[in-house]
């Protein structure tokens, strides 16, 4: 049965394990460790470890790290995911403004019809309440017209009634003036005939007197003149009494 050795040195190049891959300088750690005080057992032994320590590590390393080949793996699927969920973001955006201006541009055309709306409505309004203005403002005339029409009626029954009462006073009054005028002329000239009467009695009783002859004169004589002059007296007297009863009545 052929070695080991012999098997791998007839096996073909790719089927040959690689060849042990020395990450430090085995024997410069084993010549200065002899030189520290180590034997040459220690040392190689001490080699050994940190060998498989080293070797230990290694592995580790390459079970836990990944290689180049899949980071850049990763990284193109990475910056294909992005590329493909940049273009979906940018699709979605376009499509999301198309749909954002779309209804931007129906709100807009709502608000201009309800803008339209509403200033036709408040054209309405502002007729409605200009007719009602309006209305109130003739309804105020009429009122106020009504109201001058009833002050002059009450102002010209008031003025006729008082023309009418003073022209009845006036007439009452020129009619009393008139009467008392009339019963003064009359008191005046009764008095005035009164005494002129007398008056030319006296003088042609002193004419007779100076035609007859000086004698006494007689009782009844005397007391005749005496009695018209009382009664003549006292009928002036009776006549002005009668006046100031008439006016005062």
């Amino acid at each position: 049965m052929p070695s080991q050795a012999s098997t791998t040195s007839d096996a073909p190049p790719h089927l040959k394990p690689a060849p042990y891959v020395h990450h430090f300088d085995t024997y410069s750690l084993v010549r200065d460790l002899s030189k520290g005080g180590f034997t040459d057992d220690q040392s190689i032994t001490v080699m050994k470890a940190v060998r498989g320590r080293l070797h230990n590590n290694l592995d580790l390393a390459k079970h836990s790290l990944i290689s180049k080949s899949d980071v850049e793996n990763e990284s193109y699927l990475f910056q294909a995911a992005c590329s493909e969920l940049q273009s979906s973001l940018q699709t979605a955006r376009t499509s999301e403004m198309q749909t954002q201006r779309a209804s931007r541009t129906q709100l807009q055309h709502e608000t201009d019809i309800l803008s339209q709306r509403l200033n036709q409505e408040l054209a309405g309004l502002k007729d409605d309440i200009k007719g009602m203005f309006n209305d109130h403002k003739m309804t105020t005339r009429e009122h106020q017209r009504s109201i001058d029409t009833s002050v002059q009626e009450l102002n010209y029954k008031i003025t006729v009634s008082l023309n009418s009462d003073g022209k009845s006073e006036i007439e009452g009054l020129r009619w009393i003036l008139t009467r008392r005028a009339a019963f003064a002329i009359a008191i005046s000239a009764a008095m005035i005939i009164a005494f002129l009467k007398y008056n030319s009695m006296y003088k042609a009783r002193k004419t007779e007197e100076a035609q007859k002859p000086k004698e006494p004169p007689a009782a009844e004589e005397v007391a005749e003149p005496r009695s018209v002059r009382d009664a003549a007296l006292q009928s002036a007297a009776i006549i002005p009494e009668a006046h100031i009863s008439e006016s005062l009545g």
